[in-house]
């Protein structure tokens, strides 16, 4: 590991990344015998207290504080100065939110590390390096299906990563992504693609079968939501390639592919009409517009019963 300063600040929007990299740096100091003092960033004095008062017992100390960049920032340039000349025995790490004034002033008296989280399209890279860190290799078109399988959440990735490794040996591949996380979304794969044909029977076939594996009513409505702005996307879109047209909603591409599939089932107007049912339905689930008198497998039968049922485009099918 490189030389690590007194001071190191790591600011980050997302709150797994920084974890993970807060991790590194207190393993530094724990494998020098520092012991660990959480401070928030709110109790400014507390964390200038603590900088300045060495460890009762020696072996030092590691001052971990947490919070908002914006508590701090008025207390910069003494945190600048306590880091160009740090007491022995004791180091700090500032994990908080983006600040270009802490970044800038504290400048190269501390080891500054920002952080990005990937975009969604950029999601599946994250993930092949994240696990080649920890030795093993997963191939691109499997962190692809893992991702479609637990969502874009980092740490849900990371966590159903290391299920993968606990149970698989050498590189992972899609087949074995599929065998053990694809269940639930394959379901609402199909779910959706049932629903963009406008089989109202068979959506809300798909949908019982979702609901009653347990998969959440909100979670459900918020594919339906990404795939109607995909739909929407997509009748403007001409010949962009399905990938092009996923990076720039922030989807999925599977989203995009069934778009282009089965997207013109809907015209303009039912496409206006299923967003509001979708507002409508995601107020009811939250416990308004009659959401106390309705359970939730009432509202998303309704729901899907009214955007697969009968419309112009769905009767001009049959004609």
């Amino acid at each position: 590991m490189p030389s690590v300063k007194a001071l190191t600040l790591i600011a980050a929007g997302n709150e797994y990344l920084a974890s993970l990299e807060l991790e590194r740096v207190r393993a530094h100091w724990d494998k020098k015998g520092y012991t660990i003092e959480e401070v928030d960033t709110e109790d400014v004095q507390g964390l200038l207290y603590a900088l300045d008062t060495p460890a009762l017992f020696g072996g030092g100390r590691f001052v971990v504080v947490r919070g908002a960049a914006a508590d701090l920032e008025d207390s910069a340039e003494r945190l600048a100065a306590w880091a160009e000349s740090p007491p022995e025995g004791i180091a700090a790490v500032l994990v908080v939110d983006r600040s270009a004034k802490l970044r800038k002033v504290l400048g190269a008296r501390a080891d500054v590390i920002e952080l990005d989280a990937p975009k969604p399209w950029e999601t599946a890279d994250w993930l092949v390096k994240f696990l080649k860190g920890r030795g093993r290799v997963i191939k691109k078109d499997a962190a692809e299906a893992l991702i479609e399988a637990v969502g874009t959440d980092l740490r849900d990735i990371a966590t159903s990563a290391e299920q993968l490794t606990m149970a698989t040996t050498g590189t992972i591949g899609v087949d074995t992504v599929n065998k053990l996380f694809r269940g639930m979304e394959s379901a609402l794969y199909t779910f959706l693609d049932v629903l963009l044909q406008r089989d109202r029977a068979a959506a809300l076939r798909h949908l019982g079968a979702l609901m009653r594996a347990g998969e959440h009513p909100l979670v459900i409505m918020q594919a339906l939501s990404k795939q109607f702005r995909a739909v929407a996307a997509a009748r403007d879109a001409g010949r962009t390639p399905a990938a092009a047209l996923a990076k720039e909603l922030g989807v999925a591409t599977g989203y995009v592919n069934r778009s282009y599939r089965h997207g013109r089932n809907f015209d303009a107007g039912e496409i206006r009409r299923a967003f509001r049912l979708l507002a409508d339905a995601d107020l009811a689930l939250k416990g308004g517009l009659l959401g106390e008198d309705n359970p939730p497998e009432l509202v998303m039968e309704l729901l899907v019963s009214e955007i697969a049922g009968e419309g112009r485009m769905a009767a001009a099918r049959r004609r």
